[in-house]
């Protein structure tokens, strides 16, 4: 009977040790569901006097701001000093997609930020205290002319934006455009919201090259023509956070016209389709790029569509057969 008892103890203390264990790993579960997070902080739309910052969150945002340092060490809080607006609409901040100005600023400056998210679930801080401030320099000056006393002349850049299934038009959408080559920092625009008096076609967003800053002079940035150009797209709760930003390389317009005058332009292709990374040929990196994408469909926010050769919302067989010829080939 002795036995009995304590065996009956043991098997007890064991379901109770289980439940305890149950109970632990399902807090553990619903606390990684509950906790929201932010990503893809980028500054963006650096002059001498402003900046702006975009990230995004892994759920609708309540309210978001920004602290602004002059030390990288976070104790010299200057935020009340300068002018912060938030850009983001609400149906932006409804999709997770945070953009702030920042104005009234000193030229050729350093400057150190933290963002504050508000969600449902959380209000997070980025980046954390671990880490560094996110630095940003303003520019030296702005100029209108080169050294040889030719005008400055760079185009706008138009750019649509889709819904993942590449058909409908997102509540709210956010372009980032950058030339790494030249600028250290990109410049961005909001698509053009539509209202139930204006349903949208086609949400485009629209960028002024001449707003970017060359990274190594600091003034203004003379672009030429097939520079290579990174597109972002930030499509926020459209997708999970890891896949909120589409990607794609392009290359800066020709002037289409003479005199030469700031003109409204849609990206320069690569010299092939199949050049992915616009480098000027068809190589084996292209071919990853690919293999990486092949079987994804629409809606899937991880698919490219520059790899869908026939647009019919896939990369399959038919695409593979379109690059397979392409394979090699280089821009003379």
């Amino acid at each position: 009977m002795f036995y009995s008892e304590n065996n009956v103890f043991y098997k007890n203390n064991s379901i109770d040790k289980l439940l305890l264990s149950f109970s632990f790993l399902c807090c553990l579960f619903y606390n990684s569901i509950a906790w929201s997070d932010v990503s893809d902080i980028t500054i963006s739309d650096v002059t001498t006097r402003a900046f702006s910052v975009i990230w995004v969150s892994d759920e609708p945002v309540n309210n978001a701001s920004i602290r602004i340092y002059i030390d990288s060490e976070g104790t010299d809080n200057i935020t009340s000093s300068v002018a912060i607006s938030t850009v983001s609409s609400s149906n932006a901040l409804a999709l997770g997609i945070v953009k702030i100005d920042v104005t009234g600023l000193e030229n050729f400056t350093a400057y150190y930020i933290e963002t504050i998210t508000e969600g449902d679930l959380a209000t997070i801080i980025s980046p954390p205290d671990t880490d560094p401030l996110i630095q940003v320099i303003t520019a030296i000056e702005t100029t209108r002319s080169d050294v040889d006393n030719n005008p400055i002349v760079n185009d706008l850049i138009k750019e649509a934006i889709y819904d993942p299934n590449g058909i409908d038009v997102p509540p709210a959408g956010l372009l980032v455009l950058n030339v790494p080559e030249i600028s250290q920092y990109p410049i961005s625009a909001f698509i053009e919201e539509s209202t139930e008096a204006e349903p949208l076609v086609i949400a485009e967003a629209i960028v002024d090259l001449n707003n970017l800053f060359d990274k190594t002079s600091s003034s203004s940035a003379i672009l030429s023509a097939g520079e290579k150009l990174e597109i972002k797209k930030f499509r926020g709760l459209l997708c999970d956070i890891d896949n909120q930003v589409l990607s794609q390389i392009r290359r800066v317009p020709e002037h289409e016209e003479t005199p030469v005058i700031t003109e409204l332009e849609s990206p320069g292709a690569c010299f092939s389709q199949a050049d992915f990374n616009c480098d000027s040929r068809v190589s084996l990196e292209d071919l990853g790029t690919f293999a990486a994408q092949f079987g994804l469909e629409q809606p899937d926010c991880r698919l490219n569509p520059d790899l869908d050769f026939n647009d019919d919302g896939r990369v399959g067989l038919f695409d593979l057969g379109a690059l397979s010829p392409l394979f090699g080939t280089s821009e003379e």
